[in-house]
């Protein structure tokens, strides 16, 4: 993912509720969302290239994903092919790793073992960001209830214009009210945007590009009555989304 919208426990329908767009060479290819791990269930994309994912989700509805990280000075520096692909930490997170152990995990992720990458950890009752580059150790960040945008920098950080214009729009679309599927709906209308505050199309919601762009994008809604996973497997601007199958079962207790 390249970014990500969140509102956490600030909906009272549902704990999580999530949008994300992948922002990817348009040549890269990958496999929908589909079971990527049985015990315990696991659902989420396929890069078919490094193998990994970029966003994966439980059956308990945790979520896991990654984005890419740049530095605000300097030109994006091309990934190492000898460090471990950044696509192998949800899996790693949501089936190797207890609840409880995951900041230290977040925390031994770098610096040197990957790619700059930022990691979003988030379940009913807990959320984390970590920061994953070379110029020191991991950052993780608690993030407080409420609405979050990761982009390619630091969580909410409104000095990128990218960021501040999708945090309103996130602001927006929850403090108009309305239930879990219509505020869904508005997030999915927000990366579905051209607009971009600086004119440069990467900092469009939605990137149209010949090379580089916007390849899919997908929703996750963790409330009381279940999880729901829906995805678009192109352009969410022109493409519908469709559910992803989940096991049906109770909520955890954190849930709304």
């Amino acid at each position: 993912m390249c970014t990500i919208l969140l509102a956490w426990r600030c909906h009272t329908d549902a704990a999580i509720v999530l949008a994300a767009n992948r922002d990817e060479l348009i040549a890269r290819p990958s496999a929908p969302p589909g079971p990527l791990s049985v015990d315990p269930f696991v659902a989420g994309g396929r890069d078919l290239v490094a193998g990994g994912t970029w966003l994966a989700v439980t059956a308990e509805g945790s979520v896991c994903a990654v984005t890419n990280r740049h530095l605000r000075t300097g030109q994006p520096q091309p990934p190492d092919p000898a460090r471990s692909s950044r696509g192998g930490i949800p899996l790693g997170l949501l089936v190797d790793t207890a609840p409880e152990d995951v900041p230290a995990r977040l925390a031994a992720l770098g610096p040197g073992r990957y790619n700059a990458v930022n990691v979003l950890w988030v379940s009913p009752e807990r959320a984390l960001v970590a920061h994953v580059d070379d110029t020191g150790p991991v950052r993780v960040i608690d993030l407080a209830p409420g609405t979050h945008v990761l982009t390619t920098g630091d969580v909410d950080d409104r000095g990128r214009p990218k960021v501040a214009m999708l945090r309103e729009g996130l602001d927006a679309a929850l403090s108009q009210g309305g239930d879990v599927d219509v505020v869904t709906a508005r997030l999915r209308a927000l990366l579905a945007g051209h607009d971009s505050p600086t004119g440069a199309p990467v900092d469009a919601a939605c990137i149209h590009g010949d090379v580089y762009g916007t390849v899919s994008s997908s929703t996750v809604v963790t409330g009381a009555t279940g999880v729901f996973f829906e995805h678009a497997p192109g352009r969410p601007c022109v493409t519908p989304f469709a559910r992803v199958e989940m096991p049906s079962g109770p909520m955890p207790a954190g849930s709304p």
